[in-house]
């Protein structure tokens, strides 16, 4: 049986606080969210961020703001890491709010947008199906350390890609969790200022088959729009760095599963664990340091050993 470690009394009631249901609504308009549209792109202006849209659905809210039939065009204006997004996926669902546009007059800013093709959205809900099983099978107290193997997941990447366990094949992944609005210095903004650091260090010292992974705590926030412009925000080399978002339910079975406590209070900054791992080719853990302390040179150092590789 692969060693694992037990976690906190905290993490078992955490367990329970975050864990929900697998099921999937029915894809009709009674089971969009709130201020939500499902659409598809029909023209994109960059330099306006103006998005030409086919309206697909629409949550009940919106009925009487949008006039518009199921079916009928409608233009929209955007934030920069949506229009990233939306230049590369067909079909899509986001929120809504009222705006002003001068070449659109008043209008809606579209954001929080996520990738909607339906073939995909299946592929999507069905791996993490088996990630919800695994989750409820691996008990209370118990949570995966050196040694154990990834569980299956699938996440959105920065670029509405959808990124499953099949990214660990073949490298060596350094993987942490952070969140776009960490606002405290030493908590998120370092570690990805730290993966940045490896990163470069590992093209200098010419490190093979290396890639990057960090996966938001705060899901209904960072869509990958969002994580786009964090990622340009730092300036991070995309070529082998993702960064990764899911539904709140997969980000609480992975925290879960990883023992990285959250505690979300309203109107109060997200208070959160570190854990930062190295996960070889075969997607087992092979190193990994709780908390904020770990040092670029540890990881390094590690990586040319070659000895996390296998």
């Amino acid at each position: 049986m692969i060693p694992r470690i037990q976690s906190f009394f905290v993490l078992s009631i955490a367990y329970f606080l975050f864990s929900c249901s697998d099921s999937v609504k029915s894809i009709t308009p009674n089971s969009i969210d709130e201020n939500t549209i499902r659409g598809k792109v029909l023209m994109l202006d960059k330099n306006s961020s103006i998005v030409e849209v086919e309206l697909l659905a629409r949550s009940e809210n919106l009925v009487g703001k949008i006039p518009s039939k199921i079916g009928s065009k409608i233009s929209l204006i955007l934030q920069p890491g949506d229009v990233s997004l939306l230049e590369k996926k067909e079909f899509f669902r986001g929120e809504l709010q009222e705006s002003f546009s001068p070449a659109l007059g008043k209008t809606f800013l579209l954001h929080n947008v996520w990738p909607d093709d339906p073939a995909q959205r299946i592929m999507f809900n069905n791996v993490n199906r088996l990630l919800r099983r695994d989750t409820l099978s691996l008990g209370e107290s118990m949570i995966r350390t050196i040694g154990d193997t990834l569980p299956p997941f699938a996440l959105y990447d920065q670029d509405g890609n959808i990124v499953t366990t099949d990214y660990f094949d073949g490298s060596v992944t350094v993987m942490n969790f952070i969140f776009s609005r960490c606002s405290v210095a030493e908590m998120c903004p370092a570690s990805t200022m730290k993966m940045k650091k490896l990163q470069e260090l590992a093209k200098k010292t010419d490190i093979e088959h290396i890639r990057f992974l960090s996966i938001t705590l705060d899901p209904e926030f960072d869509s990958p729009g969002v994580l786009k412009s964090y990622a340009r925000g730092y300036n991070l080399d995309e070529t082998n760095f993702k960064v990764c978002t899911s539904k709140k339910s997969v980000i609480d079975d992975l925290t879960r599963q990883f023992g990285i406590l959250r505690k979300n209070e309203k109107n109060q900054p997200l208070d959160h664990t570190m854990r930062t791992m190295i996960v070889n080719s075969k997607r087992q853990i092979v190193y990994q340091v709780p908390g904020k302390g770990w040092r670029v040179e540890d990881f390094l150092s590690r990586l040319q050993e070659g000895s996390v590789a296998f």
